[in-house]
């Protein structure tokens, strides 16, 4: 019930004043000591607008210490956390497990203690703890409660006592599933604890305890009808002897292991104290040991003490039937033994683990001392161990009919570690996985009800945790032949654990039955090799099934029965009594095999919820008592579903559980989440619920304006308020009791996603438990940086929809795993104000859900794109623009025979009338699509054979103008996964390549000779392809590069100085790198061999930092890697940004001494203007200067009259034709101008 869940549907971020703040307590300044980050300030106003692009839903700024790309992780660990200033949650302490638990434990006198803290892990913050730890938030130190091992589900706080009660699933000393804790150490309660696990723990009004769980009797109540059964393996254990004797046929310790009679015998050296001593490679907890006396020449061992050499010191205490009386006596440094050949059995008073056992034989009969036999048995019927190594369990000369087993598929080694069982382990490749598992066959021998526990070692000392994954464990247990739940968990504790995968009916073995419990690895994990480790299982009775209303037959002392529910008074020393309790006895009113999850206690009133139904069909699953334990009625019956969680908020009681209404279904939109009402008495709709179930719930300190409350709920669920207006949210959500709603539909900033299971309250501050990924806003796939420094983050209004969630799945493009955003482009050109998105994602769009390519139109806010043009499969990889007419490159087939490259008409809104015939190959992918300068020819590049008829691997161009296809050369370089133009006719490309014959990962095309060309200088030290390329420099002489090392790691290098130059980095071998990109500096840093103080690079990918953790965005100024930009998907997973991209290239010029575009723009103005005039005043002076070396002189002037009389004196039109052009001496003349 404790899914990885996020937070769904993102809101708008127009209501800031909405913003989640969670508490900004001093405890995160107290515990974190945050620190304000200073990021670079870019210098970018001369690339206009700028965003990046990513798979990613949520988005942060790198703003204090202790901040991180924190996410829900992936293998059920958990931890403590608290709030930064900015109200992100911040981890404290990493457990290696799950955190069930918290309470404040405080003294009576008020002394807080520290914060307590259960669950299933082995470790917490680095410190061994066996699922209980103590944490001191003040010095942030843990302090591990020793002597424990085991599950922790409830933990109550008493100041009054100065003490814990202590609930879960184990065993400590002679107390199972309860405990209590104070200053002096661990403390057995007087019952001794219960035969099943605790659930909740709570004080009821009249300071009583009442403890809840699935129980149905308490541990000192009951006993096994079948005892020491079991054979311990002494076979395999290493046995030697002290001080053995010389004599042939007597000098064999091991020889007297697997025998119940004298023809062997082991004797010491005559008249010498020995011992005899066997080295387990497990722990055993022996119940009987059975020995035979030697007989040799009257030789024998006389008296003798059974010592615990390992993991601890002592002698034991035992009890035997002295044979000469017949009556039991005890026994511990100087224990008899008879001088008989007759087994003699010394029962351990204390259960005690032991490795290393050694009997010291310190008196003798005759000569010597000696053993003829020597068997040791465990409790078999309360604890049955079956051992993944098969001889590690029951010897052969064990009866078949009592041996457990275990049968091996696949190929494993033994590990044996110090300190611990060895175990089987093996490491698996995908192809290997299916075939591997362990099957456990633990030999039963009464019927009964069990818990069935799986032990996995801790992967610290071997090395593993890196690669340990995943187990899923299943098993036949009746002989009905009924699968158990298959339960599935992670194996990368670092210490030592177990998981309860059962809990049940288990048949005894009979004829060909035997439970059979098997594990293996779950199919489909990532890891390229996984780390598989199995140990052992152990079978736990909690009842034989023969309890019949408060006796049972064949037990060993009475059995009373209780039912989910027991009321434990403090000053009472002794449990007798517990029957007159009404609280304990309303379990009985209910029908048999109940569950209480949850109790709470509100004014004089016990609130109880679970799973359980009264005997009358009254109730169900939710249940009040009186101050005096009497029942009273509940609303409508109570619930038709389990109650998980219960919390007090004010004068409702808010709980959680797989109900969908109440038992008689008046109350509408009770489902999942509800509230009870304590003064009307009446259910309460919060929202209409959720569409699944609600494990926890967690209040948690909210500002919303006045400052109020909110609730966390965490369970199976992907919606809120199911029914006509439903809200994403995969299983966590918060509501707003002030608001009557819940925080998404108040359109907060802040995001969180991931489980929340507890919260405690000390003083003013709060310490969370869970695993919490969360960003300061929501953004789906893009954001912009903003301000005058570029060091804020402005928000995309792409919303991706809830089909990411199954449309998103990693698949095959080109061995890439693609979702989300992968490139972008703006586009202000004339009138227009567009951005665009290509990746592969579904969004909501203006007329319906768009999928892979999406267009925001500035001007009206509108977003269009792609809907049915592409198939389900494709995926836009790179674009570039030549006017309207985008180019779009990737994994793309659709409409109108689209191969690899499509033409987008960003006027028409549509995919261009005519489109570039498709690209041909065996897996065509385009990597880059980039514009010729100057010209409107359009390079594409990537992994493709032929473009329509033309044969031009992997590098083509498309001519726009004449709408075809040109050749770029005969040559085949090879897969092609980057290009950038470094001038008009150069273009810089980098991948898997071959130039010359000879593999190459950086090379020159030169456009105006269409040939490929080597790089000016070695770049043979490149240690893999190339995929992306970032410049320093205009002329490309220096510039980074980052690609994919043999392994499939990423790396990251500098061509300089004409040569490879490795960096100092800092990522992890889960890094994924995937863009570079420099920028320029507002404000000059100091120079580095790498970079000149006016420049800063800019990693872009999913980043592993060594010492920090995942990030999407990081900077480096050439000395100092500073994480910038933290990135989360919708599930709560750590995002990944992909590209960087903005309105105009970068430019670079010496000493990054560049002027502001718009001044540039102002100088050429001028200068164009200023040669216009000089150009005139040259022309008007050069015509002057030729008319007068012609000899230039005015053209005489006439009066009006004059020249009315002269123009009367007309040429006839037949004379100007005779005389004209062409005719009599003009033809012989040029014309003249």
């Amino acid at each position: 019930m404790r899914p990885t869940s996020s937070l769904g549907t993102p809101p708008s971020p127009s209501l800031a004043s909405w913003l989640i703040t969670l508490g900004f307590s001093t405890l995160a300044s107290a515990i974190l000591a945050p620190e304000p980050v200073s990021q670079p300030a870019f210098q970018l106003k001369d690339l206009g607008r700028v965003g990046l692009a990513g798979d990613f839903s949520a988005v942060s700024l790198y703003e204090y210490t202790g901040q991180a790309q924190a996410a829900p992780y992936n293998n059920e660990s958990q931890s403590l956390m608290a709030q930064l200033p900015n109200g992100l949650f911040a981890s404290i302490a990493v457990a290696d497990g799950s955190i069930n638990a918290m309470c404040h434990y405080e003294s009576a006198d008020g002394t807080s203690n520290g914060i307590m803290v259960g669950g299933n892990f082995t470790s917490l913050n680095g410190v061994e703890a066996r699922g209980i730890a103590l944490y001191n938030p003040e010095e942030d130190k843990v302090i591990p409660l020793d002597d424990f091992v085991g599950r922790v589900f409830a933990l109550y706080c008493d100041k009054a006592s100065s003490s814990v009660y202590v609930g879960g699933a184990f065993t400590r000393g002679s107390s199972e599933n309860a405990l209590v804790w104070d200053s002096d150490g661990w403390k057995d309660l007087p019952f001794e604890g219960f035969s099943s696990p605790v659930q909740t723990i709570a004080r009821s009004s009249n300071d009583s305890i009442i403890f809840g769980g699935m129980f149905s009797s308490l541990r000192n109540f009951t006993a096994p009808s079948i005892k020491h059964v079991q054979v311990v393996n002494l076979a395999s254990a290493n046995v030697v002897g002290v001080d053995t004797s010389g004599q042939a046929g007597f000098d064999d310790p091991g020889a007297i292991t697997c025998t119940d009679d004298t023809s062997k015998q082991w004797l010491l050296r005559d008249d010498t104290q020995g011992a005899w001593e066997a080295k387990f490679q497990f722990a055993v907890t022996p119940s009987k040991v059975r020995l035979i006396n030697a007989n040799e020449g009257g030789r024998g061992t006389k008296i003798f003490r059974f010592v615990s050499q390992a993991p601890t010191y002592g002698i034991m205490n035992l009890t035997y039937t002295d044979p000469a009386t017949n009556e039991e006596k005890y026994c511990d440094a100087w224990c008899p033994l008879s001088q008989s050949d007759l087994p003699q059995d010394f029962v351990f008073v204390n259960n005690i683990a032991m490795k290393t056992i050694r009997i010291e034989i310190m008196e003798w009969y005759g000569a010597a001392g000696g053993l003829s036999s020597v068997q040791l048995f465990s409790n078999g019927c309360k604890d049955i161990f079956s051992y993944a190594i098969p001889t590690l369990n029951e010897p052969e000369c064990a009866p078949a009919e009592t041996r457990s087993g275990s049968i091996a598929s696949g190929n494993w080694e033994t590990v044996s570690p110090p300190g611990t069982d060895a175990y089987y382990q093996a490491n698996l490749v995908e192809a290997e996985r299916s075939a591997a598992q362990i099957s456990f066959v633990p030999h039963v021998q009464q019927n009964g009800k069990y818990q069935i526990l799986v032990y996995t070692p801790g992967c610290r000392f071997e090395g593993t945790c890196a690669s340990r994954g995943e187990v899923q464990v299943s098993g036949i247990v009746t002989k009905d032949g009924a699968q158990i739940p298959e339960r599935r968990f992670f194996q990368t504790n670092d210490f030592d654990k177990y998981d309860v995968i059962y809990e049940g009916d288990v048949d005894a073995a009979d004829g060909s039955f035997k439970p059979t419990i098997t594990l293996s690895p779950v199919p489909g994990q990532s890891l390229p090799v996984v780390n598989v480790v199995a140990q052992k299982v152990q079978l736990r009775l909690m009842s034989d099934n023969t309890a019949t209303d408060g006796s049972s037959s064949g037990s060993a002392t009475t059995t009373v029965a209780i039912n989910g529910i027991y009321e434990f008074k403090p000053s009472e020393s002794k449990a007798s009594g517990f029957m007159d309790s009404k609280t304990t006895k309303s379990g009985l009113s209910l029908e048999k095999n109940a569950i209480v999850r949850s109790v709470v206690v509100h004014n004089d009133f016990t609130y109880v919820g679970g799973r359980f139904a009264s005997s009358d069909d009254k109730f169900a699953n939710f249940m009040a008592l009186n101050k005096e334990g009497d029942r009273v009625d509940v609303p409508e019956g109570g619930l038709n579903g389990e109650v998980y969680a219960m919390s007090v908020i004010g004068d409702l009681l808010y709980i959680g559980g797989t109900f969908t209404q109440t038992k008689s279904g008046s109350t509408s939109g009770v489902s999942g989440f509800a509230a009870y009402d304590f003064k009307k008495n009446q259910w309460v709709s919060l929202g209409s619920g959720v569409n699944g179930g609600v494990a926890d719930i967690v209040r948690v300190s909210l500002s919303l304006g006045s400052g109020t409350d909110g609730i966390a709920i965490t369970g199976d669920f992907t919606q809120l308020q199911p029914g006509s207006s439903p809200i994403d949210a995969a299983g966590l959500a918060v509501w707003i009791p002030s608001q009557k709603t819940w925080l998404d539909a108040l359109e907060g900033e802040l995001t969180i996603a991931g489980v929340l299971t507890s919260s405690v309250l000390s003083g003013n501050d709060t310490i969370y438990s869970g695993s919490i990924a969360s960003n300061s806003m929501l953004s789906s796939g893009a954001v912009y940086l903003s301000g005058k420094d570029k060091t804020r983050i402005q928000t995309s209004t792409l919303r991706f929809t809830s089909q990411e969630s199954n449309s998103l799945q990693k698949r095959d493009v080109s061995d890439m795993g693609i979702s989300g955003v992968k490139t972008g482009l703006f586009y202000v050109d004339k009138g227009y104000n567009l951005t665009v998105l290509g990746g592969r994602f579904a969004a909501q769009g203006k007329s319906g859900t768009i999928h892979n390519l999406a267009i925001i139109d500035g001007k009206t806010g509108d977003i269009t794109g792609g809907s049915k043009e592409f198939n389900s499969q494709s995926t836009v990889l790179t674009m570039d623009n030549v006017g309207t007419q985008l180019f779009l490159g990737g994994s793309l087939e659709g409409d109108n025979s689209i191969s690899g490259v499509a033409v987008w008409d960003l006027a028409e809104k549509s995919l261009a009338a005519s489109q570039p015939p498709g690209l041909q190959g065996t897996n065509v992918t385009v990597y880059s699509v980039t514009n010729r300068p100057d010209t409107k020819d359009i390079y594409v590049a990537g992994d493709f054979e032929t473009a329509g008829s033309l044969t031009c691997a992997n590098l083509c161009i498309y001519d726009t103008k004449a709408k075809q296809w040109r050749q770029t050369g005969s040559n085949n370089p090879g897969v092609i996964y980057t290009a950038q133009w470094i001038g008009a006719n150069s273009l810089l490309v980098g991948g898997d390549m071959k130039l010359n014959n000879t593999v190459t990962y950086l090379a020159l095309f030169n456009a105006q000779t269409s040939t490929f060309q080597a790089v000016d200088g070695d770049v043979s030290k490149l240690p893999g392809p190339v995929k992306s390329v970032a410049k320093d420099s205009d002329d490309a002489t220096s510039f980074f590069v980052s690609g994919t090392n043999a392994d499939g790691s990423s790396y990251l290098v500098k061509f300089q100085d004409r040569k490879v130059a490795t960096m100092p980095t800092k990522f992890g071998k889960r890094s994924d790198i995937q863009g570079i990109q420099v920028l320029e500096l507002m404000k000059k840093t100091d120079a580095t061999d790498f970079l000149d103080g006016h420049h800063a690079l800019v990693v872009t990918g999913s980043l592993d930092i060594q010492g920090f953790g995942n990030a999407s965005v990081v900077t480096w100024d050439g000395s100092a890697w500073l994480p910038f930009l933290l990135t989360s998907r919708a599930d709560g997973e750590p995002g990944a940004v992909s590209s960087f991209f903005s309105e105009y290239d970068p430019v670079f010029s010496p000493e990054g001494k560049k002027m502001a575009r718009g001044f540039v723009i102002l100088i050429s103005l001028a200068i164009a203007l200023a040669l216009v005039f000089l150009l005139v005043v040259c022309g008007v002076l050069a015509s002057y200067l030729r008319r007068r070396s012609e000899g230039y002189t005015p053209a005489p002037t006439m009066a009006a009259t004059e020249k009315s009389v002269a123009m009367q004196d007309r040429l006839p039109p037949q004379d100007l034709f005779q005389q004209g052009v062409g005719r009599g001496s003009y033809s012989d003349r040029p014309p003249a101008i």
